[in-house]
């Protein structure tokens, strides 16, 4: 008999979190080992539990699933990433992709979707929502952009936070950089979105669904 996928969810909704496990641990090849609620606690999961696959979302206070998933990457981690989140548009699905996640649905699809994802992903395969997937050929056959497929995905986590008002100060403190470090990236990504001031980022942001007000 094979050993169960072992599964971790990370995501800051309680109730989301609880649909997944409903879900998923309704599976009997699935077993749910952790959750959180933060990406920070994405990586103490990882660090404590080793899980075969972690549920991830991106937007969370703190650490978002776009850092997350780009230093699981970095370190090589065994755990598979696959993204369940809000953001079906604009540039995270190809971001996320290209930085190390395995998976990316939306928080819409059916349950037996995510269900396959996971197997599939467990497996060493990859998986994108079909939908997506869609919308991402038909983007690249007609060569289709959007402003922030300029930024790289740090670049592009730092115009998150930025977006939703945090202050430079408090966007080293999180990321661990200098508050000199941030303000370099807020100037590469002015000279990327062709913008001059902070509003700019939360307008072009809100424009492609990336934060809401």
């Amino acid at each position: 008999m094979n050993p169960r996928i072992r599964i971790a969810i990370v995501d800051d909704h309680a109730l989301m979190r609880a649909g997944f496990r409903a879900i998923l641990s309704a599976q009997s090849d699935l077993e749910i080992v952790g959750e959180g609620e933060c990406g920070e606690d994405a990586l103490a999961l990882v660090r404590e539990l080793k899980p075969d696959v972690m549920l991830l979302d991106v937007s969370m206070p703190g650490m978002s699933g776009i850092d997350v998933t780009q230093r699981l990457m970095l370190s090589k981690s065994a755990t598979r990433v696959a993204i369940v989140t809000m953001h079906a548009d604009g540039p995270l699905p190809k971001l996320l992709l290209e930085n190390g996640a395995a998976a990316y649905l939306t928080k819409g699809c059916p349950a037996e979707e995510l269900v396959d994802a996971v197997r599939k992903i467990a497996r060493g395969g990859r998986y994108v929502d079909r939908a997506i997937a869609q919308r991402l050929a038909i983007a690249n056959a007609q060569g289709e952009t959007c402003p922030l497929d300029e930024l790289s995905a740090r670049e592009l986590e730092v115009a998150l936070m930025v977006g939703r008002g945090e202050r430079s100060s408090d966007i080293a403190r999180r990321l661990a950089l200098s508050e000199k470090t941030v303000h370099t990236y807020k100037a590469r990504i002015y000279a990327k979105l062709g913008i001059d001031n902070d509003p700019a980022i939360t307008l072009i942001l809100l424009r492609f669904g990336l934060i809401s007000m």
